[in-house]
C-alpha cells in the first residue's frame, strides 16, 4: 500500500509545521506546566481551521502541533475538560467515554507527534555527542531509533490511509499509533539517559504524554474490539 500526499496537503503540513514552530514551541513549557494554552496561541490555532478541510488534513495538521506540544494539539482537536481546563487528561483534556473516529484519528495523529518529536530529540542529542553506531558491548543501541523511525513511518502510513478513508479504520490506526509512539519514546529514553528525565525536558514530556493520550479515548482494550467489529463487519 503506498500513499502520496497531494501539494495543497504538502503545503498545509508544511504551514502547521511552521505555524507549530513558531506559537507552541516557545510556549510548550508554559503549557504542560499550567494544562493551559494561552487565549492568544489558542485563538490563532483555532483560525488555522485543523477541522477546517479532509479529515487527512485534520491528522496532519495535528501531527504537526503535537510534534511541538502534544497538550495544546489535543486541546484543539478535543476540546477543554469539563469544568476547565485544569490538568485532567492530557493536560486539560477530559477524558473520552465514547470517542468518534473523528476523536479516534485525532488521537492517533497526537501519537504521531509525540513519536516524531522523540525521535528528532535523540537525533539531536546523539549528534551533539558526536555517538555513531559501535558494535561494543555496552555501546548505545542505536538500531532502536531505526527501528523506531520505521515503525512510525508505517504508523504515518497507517492513520493517513485510515483518514482517507482506505485500508484500515480508525480504532486499529489509533492502536498501532499510539503503540509505535511508545516505542519510540521508549528508544529515545533508552539513547538519551538519564538526562531525558529532566524536569520540563522534551522527552520528559513525551514519556508521560505518550502513555496519557493512550489512555484519553479508553482502555486499549475497547479500543482492539472496536477495530476487530470494524474488520468483521
Amino acid at each position: 500500500m503506498t500513499f502520496d500526499l497531494t501539494p495543497a496537503q504538502t503545503q498545509r503540513l508544511s504551514d502547521f509545521r511552521a505555524l507549530a514552530a513558531r506559537l507552541l514551541a516557545p510556549a510548550a513549557a508554559d503549557i504542560d506546566a499550567t494544562g493551559r494554552v494561552p487565549d492568544d496561541v489558542l485563538q490563532q490555532l483555532e483560525q488555522a481551521g485543523v477541522w477546517a478541510h479532509t479529515a487527512l488534513d485534520a491528522v496532519l495538521a495535528l501531527e504537526a502541533l503535537a510534534t511541538a506540544s502534544a497538550s495544546a494539539a489535543t486541546r484543539v482537536a478535543l476540546g477543554p475538560a469539563e469544568g476547565g481546563e485544569g490538568l485532567a487528561g492530557l493536560r486539560g483534556v477530559a477524558p473520552i467515554q465514547a470517542p468518534t473516529e473523528r476523536q479516534q484519528l485525532a488521537m492517533a495523529a497526537v501519537c504521531l507527534g509525540l513519536g516524531r518529536a522523540a525521535l528528532d530529540q535523540a537525533l539531536v542529542v546523539t549528534r551533539r555527542r558526536g555517538d555513531r553506531p559501535a558494535g561494543e558491548p555496552g555501546a548505545p543501541p542505536h538500531w532502536l531509533l531505526a527501528d523506531a523511525a520505521t515503525e512510525m513511518d508505517a504508523a504515518r502510513l497507517l492513520v493517513h490511509a485510515a483518514a482517507d478513508g482506505q485500508g484500515t479504520g480508525p480504532a486499529a490506526a489509533l492502536v498501532f499509533a499510539c503503540g509505535a509512539a511508545g516505542r519510540a519514546v521508549e528508544a529515545a529514553l533508552r539513547i538519551v539517559g538519564a538526562e531525558a528525565y529532566r524536569q520540563g525536558s522534551v522527552l520528559e514530556r513525551c514519556s508521560r504524554d505518550v502513555r496519557a493520550a493512550a489512555l484519553l479515548c479508553g482502555a486499549e482494550d475497547a479500543t482492539r474490539l472496536q477495530a476487530a467489529d470494524a474488520l468483521l463487519t
